[in-house]
C-alpha cells in the first residue's frame, strides 16, 4: 500500500475477516469425531487482487490473520463456515451467511482519479446448499446465495442493493504426507441489483470528466466466477491457497468507463497454527 490512513486500517481488518470466512466456506470431510467447542488460530496471509473487477490496477497485502472457531448448535464460526444455521438435512441447508468486499481508495485507481472512494461492503443474507452428489472422497453441490449489500465506511452504514451468485461446486478429499486435504472448484454466474451495479460502474454527472463520461450501470448480468481453493487443517495448523477468476464479458455494466478490461485473477495464501482450544469437546 503507498501509505497508511485511517481507510486502510479498517480495510486491513476486514481482509482478514473476508479471508477467514473464504477459508472456513467449504467444509471438511463430515466424520464425527470429538472437536473443542472453540478454538482461536493466529497466522498471515498474502493477497494479490485488482481493486476492483474492470480495472488494470492491483494490490498486494500481507496482514495478520485471526481464525475463530465456534461449534454452537445454531451460531457457528466453523469448517462450514461463518453462518447461523436455520436447516440442515441430509440433502439441504439453509444458512444465513456473509461476505466482504474490501474498500477501494480511488486515488489508487487511475480510472476513478477524483471519484468518492468505495466503502468496505458487508453482504449478509439467505443461502441455500443443496446436495447433488456424494461418495467417500467427493462431493458435489448446488449453492444459491442471496445477500443483501451495505457500505460501512466514516459516515456510517447505507444499503446498496442485492446480489445472486449461483454456483455449482466439486470437492475432492485427499490424503498427502499423511495429511488430510480437501480441493475445491465453484463456477457460476454473478448478478446484481442496479443500486449494487452503480457501486463500482456508475458514474454520476458531478464527477464526469472528457475521458469519463457519466454512466449509470443497469440491474442484471455482472459476469462469472471460477474459484479454485486448496486447504488442509489438522489439530494444530491450516494452509489455504486459492486463486479467483472473474469475467465480465457480457455484464450489463460492461460499457462502463470505468472498465478497462472483461477480466481479474486474485490470488492468496494464508497458514495459521491453532494457539488456544477450548477443554470443552463435542461431537461433530
Amino acid at each position: 500500500m503507498p501509505y497508511t490512513t485511517h481507510r486502510h486500517v479498517h480495510t486491513l481488518m476486514l481482509i482478514r475477516s473476508l479471508l477467514v470466512a473464504l477459508m472456513l466456506g467449504v467444509s471438511m470431510p463430515a466424520t464425527a469425531k470429538k472437536l473443542p467447542l472453540w478454538e482461536l488460530g493466529l497466522g498471515l496471509g498474502g493477497l494479490h487482487q485488482p481493486y476492483y473487477v474492470g480495472t488494470k490496477q492491483q494490490r498486494n497485502l500481507i496482514f495478520p490473520v485471526p481464525v475463530p472457531i465456534y461449534r454452537g448448535d445454531v451460531l457457528k464460526s466453523d469448517e462450514a463456515g461463518v453462518r447461523a444455521l436455520l436447516l440442515n438435512n441430509e440433502r439441504a441447508k439453509l444458512e444465513m451467511s456473509l461476505d466482504f468486499n474490501l474498500a477501494v481508495d480511488s486515488d489508487d485507481v487511475d480510472l476513478r482519479a477524483g471519484m468518492p472512494d468505495i466503502d468496505s461492503r458487508l453482504q449478509i443474507g439467505p443461502s441455500l446448499e443443496l446436495k447433488l452428489a456424494e461418495s467417500d472422497h467427493d462431493q458435489w453441490q448446488l449453492n444459491l446465495p442471496i445477500r443483501a449489500n451495505f457500505g460501512i465506511g466514516e459516515d456510517g452504514i447505507d444499503e446498496s442493493g442485492f446480489t445472486f451468485a449461483p454456483n455449482v461446486t466439486y470437492f475432492r478429499n485427499f490424503e498427502w504426507r499423511k495429511q488430510p486435504w480437501r480441493a475445491g472448484v465453484a463456477l457460476g454466474p454473478q448478478f446484481g441489483t442496479r443500486d449494487y451495479q452503480n457501486v463500482y460502474y456508475g458514474v454520476a454527472p458531478e464527477y464526469a470528466t472528457d475521458d469519463r463520461p457519466a454512466y449509470t450501470a443497469s440491474s442484471g448480468y455482472s459476469g462469472s466466477r471460477l474459484l479454485m481453493t486448496l486447504r488442509s487443517k489438522n489439530q494444530d495448523r491450516l494452509w489455504v491457497w486459492f486463486l479467483r477468476y472473474e469475467d465480465i464479458s457480457g455484464a450489463s455494466f460492461e460499457d462502463s468507463p470505468l472498465v478497462e478490461t472483461n477480466s481479474g485473477l486474485s490470488l492468496g495464501i494464508i497458514y495459521s497454527r491453532f494457539l488456544f482450544k477450548s477443554k470443552r469437546m463435542i461431537e461433530r
